[in-house]
């Protein structure tokens, strides 16, 4: 970096610098990143405060239980509550569209509550007002304002011509403007990370020592991200003879990775690998469940078979004679199933939601803006592999809760007047409250393995078509 760049750097931040519009665009941009986060950050302690207070609602009604028959209880249900992550408040993710809470009862697997869209394609979200969200969208307006002209305008006012006359190269104008408009968007951005740390650092357990790592990943993804934006807007005012040419075309193109090429892309994603609906999902689930047995029915062909296995197991001829209740063995083997053919089901659902993320990524090294936006919900825990990661926690524990039920009533219940008996209230103590283990920061990135270069080779290959002869011949048969 020789004295011409840096020059070339001085001179531009001091021309910004006399600018008022700047400093209006300064002050309103923070005024909005702040509200933003304060805001976020409002929901986000009013979500713990909530949750922590429903989560001990649900526990001292667990265990003010009576005296009652373990199948009474399996269907009294418990609740597993997704708390919010230490740094949800900066990236909402999607949030908005699913739920943090899960009853878990008896031979269903509800589905997470309190959505504003359950059906909704995650990735069909719009923006909601977050930090992040007006960095992907609003903070690239603001380099499209700051550096349309960069090219065009000193082209049209003939000092382009001046500057190549005193020896500075194409070369050294793009370095300097990139290096000053790289260090106005450091200016600009680096306040909100800093009070998004103070932020976290005040989010209690939830905070660890991943916070500030995962928030210098955000820091410095977001600096790749102006990088793209910083690169896009010179080459297209390198290109455009006209200032205001530059302003439409950048302004074009924004629209279309920023607004319309997401959107588009979701929709194409979920028409070649769809997901079921809720309501189809459960359906579904139901009907194979009827296929395989009903564990209700004394009847049932698959029951039926399942007693005369067991009597021979332990060599009596008649369910009473068995020296344990057979009807929790039933509720066993029926739960068993259930989760069985749930499992089967669901694994569908995220394989098709995982092909749905795979086509998105085939985009990154074409818009940065997908790649930015997933990886920024990644490291954020708002992104949807989290919230199924939760629900699969939540099944895991709803299963294990309700199989430690049956085996109550298989052992501490007679099969004789079965309905009438009752188990000790103090066996209810036992029973451990869901407890979700955040996922560390190596599996949280683990579904991008090397995608993070395919923006990284899109920044590059933007900068070396800026700086090749081509383009520096252009330039000079220009002027």
């Amino acid at each position: 970096m020789n004295n011409k760049i840096m020059q070339i750097c001085r001179h531009e931040l001091a021309s910004k610098r006399k600018s008022p519009s700047l400093w209006l665009i300064f002050f309103m941009t923070q005024l909005l990143l702040a509200v933003a986060l304060l805001t976020g950050w409002q929901q986000h302690q009013h979500s713990m405060h909530t949750q922590a207070k429903a989560q001990e609602i649900v526990e001292q009604q667990w265990n003010a239980q009576p005296d009652r028959h373990p199948h009474r209880v399996a269907h009294f249900g418990h609740f597993a509550f997704r708390p919010p992550s230490a740094l949800s408040f900066f990236d909402l993710g999607v949030n908005a569209w699913v739920g943090d809470s899960i009853f878990l009862e008896a031979h269903k697997q509800n589905s997470a509550n309190f959505a504003n869209d359950q059906d909704g394609g995650t990735l069909l979200r719009f923006s909601e007002l977050s930090s992040a969200n007006i960095l992907l969208i609003i903070w690239p307006l603001l380099i499209i304002a700051l550096g349309f002209a960069s090219v065009s305008g000193e082209q049209k006012s003939g000092t382009l011509r001046q500057l190549m006359s005193m020896g500075v190269s194409f070369r050294e104008l793009i370095a300097g403007k990139s290096l000053s408009y790289l260090l106005v968007s450091v200016v600009f951005i680096l306040p909100v990370f800093v009070l998004a740390l103070a932020l976290a650092a005040g989010s209690g357990a939830q905070f660890s020592a991943e916070a500030p790592l995962r928030l210098t990943l955000l820091f410095g993804t977001y600096l790749l991200y102006c990088l793209f934006w910083i690169a896009l807007t010179l080459l297209i005012s390198s290109l455009v003879k006209a200032p205001k040419q530059a302003l439409v075309l950048l302004t074009s193109v924004w629209f279309i990775l920023t607004i319309l090429m997401p959107r588009m892309l979701a929709e194409f994603a979920h028409h070649q690998n769809p997901h079921q609906k809720r309501n189809d999902f459960e359906l579904a689930i139901k009907l194979d469940n009827r296929k395989v047995g009903d564990s209700h029915n004394p009847n049932d062909p698959y029951f039926s078979q399942f007693r005369e296995e067991t009597l021979k197991k332990y060599g009596v001829s008649t369910v009473e004679e068995l020296p344990i209740n057979y009807k929790g063995l039933v509720m066993q083997e029926g739960e068993k199933l259930n989760a069985e053919i749930y499992k089967k089901h669901y694994q569908q659902q995220v394989a098709q939601f995982e092909a749905q993320r795979q086509f998105v990524s085939q985009f990154y090294w074409l818009n940065p803006y997908l790649f930015v936006r997933d990886f920024s919900m990644a490291l954020t825990r708002t992104d949807t592999r989290h919230f199924l990661d939760f629900e699969q926690q939540a099944e895991a524990h709803r299963y294990a809760r309700i199989q430690k039920l049956n085996q109550l009533h298989t052992h501490e219940i007679h099969h004789h007047n079965d309905r009438a008996q009752r188990v000790d209230k103090s066996y209810w103590q036992e029973f451990e409250a869901f407890n979700y283990l955040t996922p560390k920061l190596s599996w949280s990135l683990s579904a991008f393995s090397l995608a993070w270069l395919l923006p990284l080779l899109a920044v590059a290959a933007l900068f070396i078509f800026l700086s090749s002869n081509p383009m520096q011949r252009r330039i000079y048969a220009a002027v």
